[in-house]
């Protein structure tokens, strides 16, 4: 213990300037690695599994790094989440990293040093991460499930209409 009744060495929480959850859904193996990393101070790092909350992690998030899934891209932008995207599908998920990077909410990289330095640049800069996220909620489309499911009933409406009018 040192004079003043501390032990001298500072709780993880007190160094840390950036929290990180990450999240590995079901892959145990990223899991268990990411646990056993030394993360270094200043930042707090907790590592889950799958979770049945990932919208409240998201709207309690400043950004997030992740695939570029269309369904995590959509959350995220409704969420007014910048996004880091580390990976995507060829063809499939290929053609959201433009999407992201020209609708000014988020860049790619495949790079774990890129991605760091990018993020924490964004965290450093409230006016960037302001910019950004207003940005993302501009890309929103919160509706977008309701005004497909209505267009498909106009469709099967139209249809049966001229179905009734041709008998």
């Amino acid at each position: 213990l040192n004079a003043d009744g501390t032990s001298g060495e500072s709780s993880e929480e007190e160094e840390a300037l950036y929290q990180m959850v990450v999240i590995c859904g079901k892959n145990e193996k990223a899991q268990s690695t990411l646990s056993s990393q030394e993360w270094g101070s200043g930042v707090s790092v907790e590592i889950k599994g799958f979770v049945n909350n990932m919208d409240e992690y998201m709207r309690a998030s400043d950004a997030i790094v992740t695939k570029a899934g269309p369904g995590t891209i959509a959350e995220a932008s409704i969420c007014g989440l910048p996004c880091m995207l580390s990976s995507f599908l060829p063809g499939q998920e290929e053609g959201n990293v433009p999407y992201v990077e020209d609708s000014g909410f988020g860049t790619y990289s495949g790079d774990p040093k890129v991605i760091a330095d990018k993020v924490s640049t964004w965290l450093a800069s409230p006016d960037l991460m302001q910019e950004m996220k207003a940005n993302a909620l501009k890309a929103a489309r919160p509706s977008a499930t309701l005004d497909i499911a209505k267009d498909l009933a106009e469709m099967v409406f139209e249809h049966k209409k001229k179905q009734v009018s041709s008998a």
